[in-house]
């Protein structure tokens, strides 16, 4: 077992069509109080592996998950910054860190992770999902350009493939075509959904349904030994599950 980071591996950046209203979900969902933005909204929670960004959906956003954003968490911005640029990554700045120039990666800052709130039952981020166009163009994204640690590549039917890198120790799985028939265009990749980490599922489960959130029945995981159940609410911004040992 890969033991927990002792600084965020990724900051997660919602694009929302609330972000007040999703910052309180997210406080109900991940039983923390968030850090307030100027007009004191919760815009930024922290939790284990993940510091999770809350901003408003511009008109560009165009789709569900276009205006999402995730950075990974370096030492050395400047130097991997560099080091993106000479692997083919066109970046530019952003008031996190530097994100790509037409896909939402990046990287920002390792900080030390003494805000994040006391681990109730819910301790971080146990996976993000991605989905890419083509497993070739996510191997040398993800893996390549990135250094994400390559695990796993399966095939799950109907010319798609499931690919798994770890950082620390979340997960990043990416589904993919086996190749695209299309050219590239610009958002080839794109954050599909979220998986939240919890000690105890059937708890939280009692937790969040107490609280009026909406909620599927728990239900066994893919992964062997575990249970998952999904999160039912649209002002979350993005898909979102508790996954959680059996």
């Amino acid at each position: 077992m890969i033991p927990p980071n002792p600084s965020p591996t990724s900051i997660v950046e919602l694009a929302c069509t609330d972000p007040e209203l999703a910052g309180q979900t997210h406080e109900t969902l991940l039983g923390l109080t968030g850090t307030p933005d100027g007009e004191g909204r919760p815009e930024t929670l922290l939790l284990g592996n993940t510091r999770l960004r809350l901003r408003q959906a511009s008109a560009v956003d165009d789709g569900a998950d276009a205006g999402h954003r995730v950075y990974f968490t370096v030492d050395d911005v400047p130097a991997m910054q560099r080091l993106l640029t000479r692997r083919g990554f066109p970046v530019v700045e952003s008031a996190v860190g530097v994100i790509g120039e037409t896909t939402p990666l990046g990287v920002a800052a390792r900080e030390p992770a003494a805000e994040s709130g006391p681990a109730g039952d819910v301790t971080g981020m146990d996976h993000l999902v991605f989905t890419c166009d083509n497993r070739d163009r996510a191997v040398a994204l993800f893996g390549g350009v990135f250094d994400l640690d390559f695990r796993l590549d399966q095939p799950i039917g109907d010319n798609a493939r499931q690919l798994f890198f770890r950082a620390g120790d979340l997960i990043v799985e990416v589904v993919t075509a086996v190749a695209s028939t299309e050219p590239p265009t610009p958002a080839v990749t794109s954050l599909w959904g979220v998986a939240w980490r919890s000690t105890d599922v059937e708890a939280t489960h009692a937790r969040l349904s107490a609280a009026g959130l909406e909620l599927s029945e728990i239900r066994t995981g893919r992964k062997r030994g575990t249970s998952i159940f999904t999160v039912r609410e649209r002002a979350l911004g993005t898909r979102t599950v508790i996954i959680g040992p059996a």
